[in-house]
């Protein structure tokens, strides 16, 4: 899901960049190692929760300083992944000699590891999200994002999202964890995927939505980028068409579901907008911004 600056004027949004609270939809994106450090947050305060120390993937490509109270997640190295990839997708509600609730974060860092090869690859290295961001059980705090009365818009560890104003992606412990056990091993790296499509959004210029038809048009059109990463890891040999996936549908219902006062797409919409990703590519993804291609190659 996207988090959008606030509708000050049509003029102003026009000219904001967007993409996903998709909770989503990176980056905010996140999970594996913990790298330590910290900087203070624009005006946020830390939580009263537990604190861990926020870190970003490259400090030059942050806007501000990251938020404070989060932890940073940072890819495996190739080596780990290797290692673990015969335990890193686990059947829906098969735990066993898998991962736990308390290992969500170390799992982010091999969603990571998965998940941003064919965005490396197609966007380059210094195009990633300025932060990905792992939010700990029953922390909250604000993002640069704005809601429309002004308020700032909150990470929460219930969802995913990206926030087009600080270009980081948000991974909620809940949220991987609901997503991971109960949708499929795999749903969590599908969901960041998206979430990093926003990212793409907002770095290719497709204009923030103002009516409700459009915003459904960008949650479809990171669906279909979604759809492209399958493709891309199903072809690497970092995952298994479809039976890592799972229920398809239900890996979709999951991710970026509509906000309040959303109708959302239809699910046959959304199961579309990724099967045109899967099959055609990102270049099968510019057709729901025709003016303002995502990927050109």
């Amino acid at each position: 899901m996207q988090r959008r600056p606030a509708a000050v004027s049509a003029l102003l949004v026009s000219l904001l960049l967007f993409t996903s609270c998709s909770p989503s939809p990176g980056g905010q994106g996140a999970e594996s190692t913990a790298a330590p450090g910290g900087s203070a947050s624009p005006g946020g305060q830390a939580s009263a929760t537990p604190s861990p120390v926020p870190v970003t993937t490259d400090a030059t490509l942050a806007p501000r300083p990251a938020p404070a109270a989060l932890e940073a997640a940072t890819p495996v190295p190739t080596q780990e992944l290797d290692a673990s990839r015969g335990r890193l997708y686990c059947p829906k509600g098969s735990q066993e000699g898998c991962h736990g609730p308390a290992d969500m974060p170390s799992y982010l860092g091999h969603v990571l590891a998965v998940t941003a090869p064919m965005f490396d690859e197609k966007y380059g290295v210094a195009n990633r999200p300025a932060s990905f961001f792992f939010v700990a059980a029953g922390l909250t705090g604000p993002t640069a994002c704005v809601k429309d009365d002004g308020s700032p818009e909150e990470y929460t560890s219930e969802d995913y999202s990206y926030c087009t104003e600080d270009k980081a992606v948000y991974a909620g412990q809940d949220a991987l964890w609901q997503l991971y056990s109960g949708v499929g091993g795999a749903a969590p790296a599908v969901g960041y995927a998206h979430e990093w499509g926003h990212h793409v959004q907002n770095m290719k210029g497709v204009p923030a939505p103002e009516t409700e038809e459009q915003n459904m048009l960008l949650e479809n059109q990171a669906d279909c980028i979604s759809g492209a990463w399958v493709a891309h890891a199903a072809q690497s040999g970092n995952l298994v068409y479809p039976g890592d996936l799972g229920d398809l549908n239900a890996l979709l219902a999951g991710i970026a579901p509509p906000g309040e006062g959303e109708t959302g797409s239809p699910i046959e919409d959304r199961v579309n907008a990724f099967m045109q990703g899967y099959t055609n590519g990102l270049p099968g993804c510019n057709s729901y911004f025709p003016e303002t291609p995502i990927y050109a190659g």
